[in-house]
């Protein structure tokens, strides 16, 4: 029947009936493997298991009109809950694609419910304590749209009084464990430790094994919010649940002999607590608690409450709140989940308790039991009722079926007018009525009826009743009857709360008739049919109020209609044992469930019945197998041939009978028919597995052979291609010795030759002697420069030397010194720098010599003695070398473009438009016949490219394809005439320059055309002012942006021409060195108004640059030079002779720019002036030059800073003393200026000693003023926690101890070499704020460096976390917001993926990681519109539209195309484009008189 012990098989049925076991363990069977193994199956197709019922349930209503519902019960403990869950998970993942908010509320809807009315107790560590029904709907495509749950009689004495080793409701627990674990949330619920508690603290329980309470109250807020409960809401529900914690632990105390009562001196304390969580006056609660409320001929009077009554009222208020919060929660998940009008189409699932006897059972167990025996007669009627329907269907012969009927017991407790829930509540209608008064009317009313028990002993004959139940007897203690079902109203109270503070606290008095309105929801849930019948059965009077018995009847009463409606599904849970064990199993209990579950009965059905029911044409198709070796074949009729196979293996007859559509068999015929299949299929596997294994092991024989060919094949391919390879480098290696041969031939002649020239220029200067004492002198100049060039190298050769050997003794010695990077003494370290550093230089010195001795040793023996004809065929290649080289050099000067060959009327006859002559300056308009050519009345090209008085252009010169760049090109011609003739106010005259190439970059169609009208009005200009104009629009337009491809030669020629003007020929040899450089991109933005000033005048951008070591430099930049040419002027001016990692940065008060090598230096002043800032104005700097002051940009709120930016090496020894300089700058700028390592004070002050020591020299007593620029010295972090004297001191004394006797390269190289200890040192910090939720500070550093980037704590730069550049997929940089995305390669679901930080900074971020992992330079723009558009040159346009035109016109000629009417006056469409109405019709005019004549 059931495997316990090892296998999962934890389920089975009986017929449609699923038996489940609870294991007492987690088995793995409920996952999404098997909802997708079940989904779609047939219920006889797969094993049993809850998700096969489901799956049952969830295919009838899809193809029946019928709803479905699934009847779960059992003892407490036996898993009717978690079977519950599994039916809903499974139908929320089946009926839907994807996850739907309503699914997820539908599951969460769970977590409450189980915190709120759930309970240990000692058969179950997660009891439910309330009933619920759940019909969950559908829409028209079979998909979860909500869900509507009733409840049914939570268990109110639980909340006041648990037995031993029990619990109260789960979230008080809950609520005790999140509050003490968070301090914030236990001030605003004012809760203590669980023992404070008199409601929780009776039992001695308080945890429960394997469960977490703090992350079930987590789990149980984040439900809320999947709830739409909202946080004021949320708030005021534990704040409730609080109240009722501390309402347990009101004492009274008795005045006047118990008369009345009053509070204790701690009841005063806990009543201003419970005030203040319900959001009461204190007075008020104390009312409450002490008097009660009577209505004598309409006016209320306060009468207080003895000491017992007070107590009781006590225990009755904490039910009220805790009862009418939980109806709270039930209505808010049915507003959340509502389906709307959806409700007609559903799946019931019905969690109930189980038949309930214990030694002492109470009114909860009356209410329980009769809703076993409700459910039990609908069970038999459904079963064995549906059983006898199938034999009769299929015309079985069989005798009736013979069940237990417990109607007579039903009618014992519902039918009135004599039954026991009727005369319960005439007792507690009755004014004095009592829980004695009530068993005797009970005994003398039905001590007749068969199945009501008086206690056969008459000390308890007053006490207990009994009740003769479907599954025995149970006695009932009649103690507290009327008590629990009279509900308790607290009108006073609920008056109060609807005043309360607490917005929960007022909402939840809509629940105060909570009886009402549960029986109104399930009368919704019955439907129109059902109101009527369950109002005709309902006992409530006029004068009365509910009751809890007489409510619930009413709930069982809707209940039942709807399961009536529906077609049901039952799950019987069983449990193995009483001690919740796993792998255990008790025989009798489970005997004792399933005779109260009605399954004996059942099982003796099918017992004596055929169990199995197999149709007709399954029969078939599974056991047709067992007639193969029957020559004679079965018969076509399913039902003969299913006997004949019967009949075949010799079954008795008795034992199974066919029906109409069905084979019915008993136990004792289908176990041998599955024995026999078995036996047969496993022969027939075998044989199938032997083919298949000699099928796969050939293919696998002949795979390998193939791969053996192949292999072999390969390695005579690399034997070959050894020898071949080894034949070629032996080729190269005679060809290298061959040409070397040749270029030592060809370098000894170079020799010769210059050593000719030399004497005879040495013969000609000994002949003029003026001139030679001039040369004398000259040499004499000349050697002395030589001879201070090489002490200047020699001290450079020698500072070079210590600077490594220093570095290199320094690293040595903090490595003995520093056994560990992470300390924070470095007085070890230092400890040696009294140490005289030793002298190196000979020994290198004569390594140097001896190597380059050996060198010319072996160039003189390779030089080889010429005699006869290998000395003649030697000179041959040696002249005709030289003759080679120059042939190169004549061909570099013919290299310049012939002026005469690219003129402008070449260019115009091919490109320019055809414009009309008119009054325009152009010429006269003249109207030719239709059907004739416009070429003859054009403007001529001569003309189009010279100089024109008039302002305006009819279309643009040359063709463009966007008709709007047409009437922009028309537009800029007016412009720069009204610039040449300087009409315009000097305010517009930078304005209109920088609109014009402002255009030039946005449109790039219409750069070849500025150009064009520059020339066109630079030829033949009448004024020398407007061509020095023209000239200077000229220059900016070069700087800007670059021709078209078709202009650019011709535009060069139109310069050249140019050269020996005196007035503009600087200006033209200005522009050609210009146009000569190839940049990467035109510029971004039009020029400054510095800018322009200075290319009228010629001259640079005199620009400073600022060092880390508070030096600036100021040079001159000119306009098309770009970040890199700038970086390359600077290293040269500061004699650096390495330049890669270096780069410029633009600072100002809001960010720091990295600019990148190929962006304009002039791009990003013509940005300072757009923002008004002000660097871009000149001002004064010292130099150190004969001329004096002189004006430099950057001095103000922006500059331009030179620092290190990439560390390829951070630990290397830069050789060049300059370089060396420049990162101690900028190690000092990182520990003072920024503080980007974690140093405390000791060390702080021993580097400043170190920084003094390279500033000032050796310390001197007497100049204490040195020090007073503390933040100089010391990070603000650290100076700002002690005063300023106390920092002079002490910074004194670090100088003299750390600092003195060193020179200044010692004292850099020890200070570099402490700093290189942190592990920040090579990195760039950028500061970001984290989005999202972490267990890290939001707002933390992120360095990148060679290896990885790391996420660092902002205040004490301790590294939290680092990755290494494989670890990183790729970089998202949003170009909208300041958001950058780290996408991570995860190796498991539990790692995190996305990192989104928030940053101003976040190009950079991504460039420097680029920059270290180039891998990662792909980044993706997050916002950015991707559109895809081939790029067209101009010249590949053009090409185009003149392919387009000829193929016209050829068209046109052979009358295959119609020739455009003469309606236009026969001008092309472009030159009409200008023309307005008027315009046409005067041109219409002048052709009609021209026709006349």
């Amino acid at each position: 029947f059931f495997s316990l012990s090892l296998t999962p098989s934890i389920q089975t049925y009986t017929g449609t009936i699923l038996v489940a076991v609870n294991p007492y363990k987690e088995l793995g069977i409920y996952e999404q493997k098997q909802i997708d193994q079940y989904s779609g199956k047939k219920m006889s197709d797969v094993p049993p298991h809850v998700f096969a019922t489901a799956e049952s349930a969830y295919s009838h209503l899809q193809n029946t009109t019928k709803n479905q519902s699934c009847v779960i019960s059992g003892e407490s403990g036996a898993g009717k809950t978690e079977t519950t869950k599994f039916i809903l998970q499974y139908l929320c993942a089946v009926t839907s694609s994807e996850t739907r908010w309503v699914q997820q509320q539908i599951v969460e809807a769970n977590t409450v419910l189980e915190a709120f009315g759930n309970a240990k107790t000692i058969r179950n560590d997660n009891s439910s304590r309330f009933g619920k029904f759940i019909q969950v709907c559908f829409d028209k495509q079979f998909t979860i749209i909500g869900c509507v749950i009733q409840d049914y009689l939570l268990e109110m004495s639980r909340i006041t009084f648990q037995a031993a080793d029990e619990r109260n409701y789960h979230v008080f627990y809950q609520l005790i464990a999140g509050a003490t674990a968070d301090p914030e949330l236990k001030r605003a619920f004012e809760v203590e430790k669980a023992k404070t508690f008199n409601y929780i603290n009776q039992s001695g329980c308080y945890t429960l094994d394997g469960i977490d309470d703090v992350k079930m109250f987590e789990n149980l807020r984040r439900a809320f919010i999947v709830l739409n409960i909202g946080d004021d809401m949320s708030e005021g529900l534990f704040k409730t649940v609080g109240a009722v914690l501390w309402i347990g632990n009101l004492q009274f105390e008795g005045v006047d002999d118990g008369e009345a009562c009053k509070l204790t001196s701690n009841d005063y304390e806990i009543i201003d607590r419970i005030a203040r969580l319900l959001g009461l006056p204190s007075d008020h609660v104390v009312k409450v608690a002490t008097h009660r409320q009577i209505l004598v001929r309409g006016s209320v009077t306060d009468i207080p409450l003895k000491l017992h009554e007070a107590r009781e009222n006590r225990h009755a208020m904490a039910k009220a709140l805790y009862s009418r919060t939980f109806a709270w929660l039930v209505a808010q998940i049915n507003l959340c989940t509502n389906p709307g009008a959806e409700k007609g189409r559903f799946i019931g699932v019905l969690d109930i308790f189980g038949f309930e006897n214990f030694t002492v059972n109470s009114f909860e167990q009356l209410c329980i039991n009769y809703t076993n025996e409700k459910l039990h007669k609908f069970f038999n009627h459904y079963v064995f009722a549906l059983e006898q329907q199938v034999y009769s269907e299929e015309g079985i012969n069989f005798s009736h079926i013979n069940f237990t009927d417990n109607t007579v017991c039903l009618q014992l407790i519902e039918k009135p007018p004599k039954c026991v829930l009727k005369m319960l509540d005439d007792e507690c209608r009755f004014p004095k009525g009592t829980d004695t008064s009530y068993i005797e009317k009970q005994n003398d009313a039905l001590k007749k009826h068969p199945n009501y028990v008086r206690h056969p002993d008459k000390r308890l004959l007053l006490v207990e009743f009994g009740v003769k139940h479907y599954a025995g007897t149970v006695m009932y203690t009649v103690r507290n009857f009327l008590e629990k079902n009279k509900d308790v109203q607290q009108e006073q109270l609920f008056n109060f709360m609807r005043k309360a503070k607490n917005p929960f606290v007022q909402d939840v008095t809509r629940f105060q008739d909570v009886l009402s309105r549960s029986l109104d929801m399930a009368k919704q849930q019955a439907g129109a049919s059902g109101r009527e019948r369950a109002a005709s059965t309902g006992s409530k009077s006029t004068k009365g109020k509910l009751t809890v018995g007489d409510t619930f009847k009413q709930q069982l009463v809707a209940l039942v209609e709807v399961l009536d409606l529906t077609n049901p599904w039952y799950v019987r849970c069983l449990k193995p044992n009483s001690v919740k064990s796993a792998n255990k199993y008790d025989d009798e209990l489970i005997i004792t469930q399933l005779r109260y579950s009605g399954m004996l009965d059942i099982i003796r059905i099918r017992k004596e019945g055929f169990p199995v029911h197999v149709p007709a044409k399954t029969f078939l198709d599974k056991y047709r197998c067992l007639a193969s070796r029957d020559p004679t074949p079965l018969p076509k009729d399913e039902k003969q041939a299913a006997a004949r196979i019967l009949r075949s293996m010799k079954l008795p007859e008795t034992e199974w009978q066919i029906g109409k559509t069905k084979v019915f068999l008993r136990q004792t015929v289908f176990d041998p028919l599955e024995e026999r299949r078995k036996a047969l299929l496993h022969d027939t596997i075998i044989l199938i597995q032997k083919y298949w294994k000699r099928y796969v092991y050939r293919k696998r024989y002949l795979r390998m052979k193939v791969a053996a060919v192949k292999i072999q094949a390969f390695v005579r391919c690399q034997i070959h291609r050894i020898r071949f390879l080894r034949k070629r480098r032996a080729a190269i290696i005679i060809q290298a010795q061959w040409r070397g041969f040749i270029a030592r031939e060809f370098v000894a002649e170079l020799r010769r030759k210059r050593k000719l020239e030399e004497e005879e220029r040495r013969r000609r200067l000994a002949e003029m002697e003026e001139k030679r004492r001039r040369e004398e002198m000259e040499e004499q100049a000349r050697q002395e420069k030589m001879r201070s060039e090489k002490t200047v190298e020699d001290s450079f050769v020698a500072a070079q030397r210590e600077l490594y050997s220093l570095a290199r003794m320094a690293e040595l010695k903090s490595e003995k010194s520093m056994p560990s990077s992470k300390t924070d003494d470095l007085d070890a370290m230092f400890a040696f720098l009294k140490e005289k550093p030793p002298t190196v230089g000979g020994e290198e010195t004569s390594f140097v010599n001896q190597i380059q001795s050996e060198l010319d040793a072996m160039f003189q023996e390779s030089q080889p003695k010429p005699d006869g004809s290998r000395t003649m065929r030697r000179k041959r290649r040696v002249q005709k070398k030289l003759l080679g080289l120059a042939e190169d050099e004549d061909a570099k000067k013919e290299e310049a473009i012939n002026v005469q060959d690219y003129s402008m009327l070449t260019y115009a006859e091919k490109w320019y438009n055809d414009h009309p002559k008119d009054s325009g300056g152009l010429g006269t308009l003249t109207l030719r016949r239709k059907g004739k050519s416009l070429r003859g009345d054009a403007v001529p090209k001569e003309e189009m490219i010279r100089y024109s008085k008039s302002s305006t252009l009819a279309t643009s010169l040359i063709h463009m394809h966007d008709p709007e760049n047409v009437n922009v090109a028309c537009s800029i011609f007016k412009d720069l005439s009204k610039f040449m003739r300087g009409d315009l106010k000097p305010d517009q005259v930078n304005l209109t320059i920088q609109s014009v190439i402002a255009y030039g970059l946005e449109r790039p169609e219409l750069r070849d055309e500025i150009f064009c009208q520059l020339m066109k009005q630079m030829t033949d200009t009448p004024k020398p002012e407007y061509t020095m104009r023209l000239w200077h629009m000229l220059c900016l337009c070069v700087v800007a942006f670059p021709p078209g491809k078709s202009l650019n030669k011709y535009l060069q020629a139109f310069i050249r021409r140019h050269f020996d003007d005196a007035s503009v020929g600087r200006y033209a040899v200005w522009c050609l060195n210009t146009l000569r450089l190839t940049k990467a991109t035109p510029r971004q933005l039009p020029p400054s108004s510095m800018e322009i000033t200075c290319v009228k005048n010629l001259n640079n951008l005199i620009c400073r640059f600022y060092f880390l070591d508070g030096k600036a430099k100021a040079i001159g930049v000119d306009p098309s030079a770009t970040a890199s040419d700038v970086l390359r002027v600077l290293a040269d001016k500061i004699e650096l002779k390495n330049v890669d990692g270096w780069a410029l940065y633009e600072v100002n008060p809001e960010h720091e720019h990295y600019i990148r090598g190929y962006e304009y230096i002039a791009d990003i002043l013509a940005g300072w002036e757009r923002e008004k800032r002000s660097s871009i104005q000149l001002t004064k700097y010292m130099t150190v030059s004969k001329k004096g002051h002189s004006q430099a940009m950057g001095a103000g709120d922006s500059k331009f800073v030179f620092r290190r930016r990439i560390f390829r090496n951070p630990k290397d020894i830069p050789q060049d003393p300059v370089e060396y300089h420049l990162i101690y700058a900028q190690a000092v700028h990182s520990v003072v200026r920024i503080d980007e390592f974690p140093v405390d004070e000791r060390v702080a002050l021993q580097l400043a000693g170190l920084q003094a020591q390279v500033t000032w020299g050796n310390f001197d007593e007497q100049n204490q003023d040195r020090y007073v620029n503390v933040q100089e010295y010391l990070p603000e972090r650290i100076f700002a926690t002690k005063a300023a004297d106390h920092w002079i001191r002490a910074i004194a004394i670090a100088h003299k101890e750390y600092g003195s006797g060193k020179t200044p390269i010692q004292a850099k190289v020890w200070y570099l070499t402490s700093v290189k200890n942190f592990n920040l040192y090579g990195s760039t910090l950028f500061f970001v704020v984290y989005k999202g939720y972490w267990s890290y500070p939001n707002k933390l550093f992120i360095t990148v460096d060679k290896d990885g980037f790391k996420f660092v704590n902002s205040r004490t730069k301790a590294v939290m976390a680092e990755f290494a550049y494989s670890r990183l997929e790729n970089l998202a940089v949003d170009i909208i917001d300041m958001a950058i995305t780290f996408n991570m390669k995860t190796k498991s679901p539990e790692e995190q993926k996305y990192f989104t930080f928030e940053t101003p900074q976040k190009d950079d971020l991504a460039a420097l990681i680029a920059s270290y992992s180039p891998h990662h330079s792909n980044i993706v723009r997050v916002g950015e519109a991707k559109l895809r558009r081939s790029r067209v040159t101009e010249e590949e346009r053009s090409k185009a539209w003149e392919e387009v035109r000829l193929a016209r016109k050829l068209l046109a000629d052979r009358n295959l195309l119609r020739r455009p009417s003469d309606s236009s006056g026969g001008f092309l469409t472009t030159t009409l484009r200008r023309y307005n109405k008027a315009k046409l019709e005067r041109l219409q005019k002048q052709k009609e008189r021209s026709e006349e004549r």
